[in-house]
């Protein structure tokens, strides 16, 4: 089923976009479960994790390989069953594109090598860099290709899709630069380069709150900009926001679940940027 924009006239495909939702899926559950067999293989995970600014200051870390749940092996398989049901769900068009090719190599390339030898882009503070790329432009742009190929070669056109993804991309960011905060003890003893370690915590906590911030500000000016008021229904997420940045504290059993409380926010905020889109 073919969608029709009713501003640009454009033709977008529901099928592709049901497929670009699933890729987006599978290729982050690929990337945490790597991330999370690597990180337990070269000594990152342990059965503490950091609380915060202090390094003596530790939680019980809860997780499938730190607490024996599973195998290493059983983990490593999954992620890589995972990555090649991506490429499987979009054989056909990376085939047929070199451009669609390109884009998805290098997310996918990002997301693996986040943690994965011999790169391990988390452990030399690019792991937030690498994150973000892979679950922002790189991602909008494939999902753009994907649902409508005339539009994803567009300038115009993808430069207003990337720039309204910014603001998701910055939470996406948040929840990642959370976790890496919450974990700078851990790291520092572990002696890996997070840019949460790098800056310290309260370095940290300003970067976390500006990113959030921004989140809400570009939303705003682009509301402004294209005259489309609906899209600061994003501000019904502000309490889920204050929220977080209220857990981001030394208080070790505060931040413990903080990121996960900013993945909840992301799908808020999401949904209702979504929503705003579709009312404008």
């Amino acid at each position: 089923m073919d969608v029709s924009n009713r501003r640009s006239g454009e033709v977008w495909s529901a099928w592709e976009l049901a497929r670009a939702l699933m890729l987006g899926v599978i290729v982050q559950a690929a990337s945490n479960t790597g991330n999370t067999y690597w990180d337990f293989i070269n000594g990152a995970d342990t059965v503490e994790v950091g609380g915060g600014a202090d390094k003596d200051k530790v939680l019980k870390h809860k997780g499938v390989l730190v607490e024996g749940q599973t195998t290493p092996t059983a983990v490593f398989s999954l992620t890589m069953l995972l990555y090649a049901s991506s490429a499987i769900l979009m054989l056909d068009r990376l085939l047929a594109s070199v451009e669609i090719m390109g884009v998805y190599t290098a997310g996918v390339a990002l997301s693996h090598f986040y943690t994965a030898d011999p790169v391990r882009l988390k452990y030399y503070a690019l792991g937030d860099l690498a994150i973000f790329i892979a679950f922002g432009p790189l991602l909008t742009l494939c999902t753009t290709m994907l649902i409508s190929p005339a539009a994803g070669m567009r300038g115009d056109t993808v430069g207003q899709v990337l720039t309204l993804s910014i603001p998701c991309q910055l939470i996406c960011e948040c929840i990642l630069h959370g976790n890496n905060s919450r974990d700078i003890g851990e790291d520092t003893k572990n002696g890996l380069k997070t840019l949460a370690n790098i800056l310290g915590f309260d370095y940290s906590r300003m970067l976390f709150i500006s990113m959030l911030s921004g989140a809400y500000l570009i939303a705003a000016a682009f509301a402004f900009y294209q005259s489309s008021p609906s899209l600061l229904l994003v501000g019904v997420s502000l309490p889920l926001a204050r929220d977080c940045i209220s857990r981001f504290v030394r208080d070790a059993n505060l931040i413990a679940d903080m990121p996960k409380r900013v993945a909840k926010l992301h799908m808020a905020f999401g949904m209702l940027l979504i929503a705003g889109v579709l009312i404008s």
